[in-house]
């Protein structure tokens, strides 16, 4: 969140400056007709004799823009100060770079010491951007103006950038006004060879946006998600499980209820089969009942019979025998 308000910051500044080379461009023409360019070998002429461009390098002299270098004097938050780089040994040159998401100022190698009649417009390094370094700093360059650029670096990339003394950093295109577009401008009071004292101050302070610690909480998070996407997951598999099995004693339950139910029905109609064999046997034990009874009645008319008739009989054959 921080490095997009940064990084919005900057482009607010970048617009601003942008209008300022806009309106710088008008100021320029003045009105109707443009204000000449140095360029060709005027400005290489410039570089040798070190009118306007001091300590310059006529290499860095391109058809109509001068290249300015950076020098050996940077600031960063790191070093709390103005640090010299020539003042560094080899490993603390070589690990010299600007971090992702950090500001980083740097003085240039050449000095400007323009006349009442000249103006420089800046502009980036086409390589800086795209190696996703924004530069910042004022891109319109009054006259009288004496001393060094001041340029701010700011590294939007997520790569680290190396700071290299003597590496192109920001090209100045010269004007001559002409003599109605100049008036008394105002000299700077000391020319700018070192860091602004506030500045300083204010780096002293800055904490650059840690771009490798955010990237390593951004991928701690996506571990986190993915480790409670996982949970979910397992959670829905038991879940899911769990509902499998629910549904299967359902199901279970539900088939007993049937049973029981259809039980009930069959024994209020008395189909079940217990009712089934209760009622042969009832109906059996009735069949041997008559049957009882009917040879309960046989015996007695047959032992009535044998006390009527064949009881007599045998007695009075006895009593005949005898006699």
């Amino acid at each position: 969140m921080n490095f997009m308000k940064n990084y919005l910051a900057i482009n607010k500044q970048t617009v601003y400056l942008g209008l300022k080379a806009i309106h710088c461009n008008k100021y320029l023409s003045g009105g109707n007709k443009m204000a000449n360019i140095i360029a060709g070998e005027k400005l290489v002429k410039a570089v040798q004799e070190q009118t306007f461009i001091k300590g310059g390098d006529i290499s860095c002299a391109e058809g109509v823009k001068y290249d300015f270098r950076v020098s050996s004097k940077i600031l960063k938050a790191i070093y709390q100060r103005p640090i010299d780089v020539n003042n560094l040994n080899e490993t603390e040159k070589r690990d010299l770079f600007i971090d992702p998401g950090e500001m980083v100022f740097i003085l240039t190698e050449e000095r400007l010491d323009l006349p009442n009649n000249m103006v420089a417009e800046l502009s980036p390094k086409r390589k800086l951007s795209h190696a996703g370094i924004l530069a910042i700093g004022g891109f319109c360059v009054d006259p009288l103006y004496q001393g060094r650029l001041l340029i701010g670096l700011f590294n939007l990339s997520s790569t680290r950038f190396p700071i290299i003394p003597g590496k192109k950093v920001i090209a100045a295109t010269f004007y001559v006004l002409e003599d109605d577009e100049c008036c008394k401008f105002l000299k700077p009071e000391i020319a700018l060879d070192d860091f602004p004292d506030e500045l300083i101050e204010v780096m002293q302070k800055y904490r650059p946006l840690a771009m490798a610690s955010i990237l390593e909480n951004l991928q701690k998070m996506q571990g986190q998600i993915d480790f409670i996407r996982r949970e979910l997951d397992s959670q829905n598999a038991w879940y899911k499980k769990f509902e499998d099995v629910l549904d299967n004693h359902n199901n279970q339950i539900g088939n007993l209820l049937a049973g029981l139910s259809a039980e009930v029905t069959a024994r209020e109609r008395g189909e079940d089969s217990l009712s089934k064999a209760i009622s042969g046997y009832t109906n059996q034990l009735a069949s041997v009942d008559k049957t009882l009874t009917w040879l309960k009645g046989a015996s007695w008319v047959i032992g009535t019979l044998l006390t009527l008739f064949i009881i007599p009989i045998v007695i009075a054959l006895i009593l005949k025998f005898f006699n």
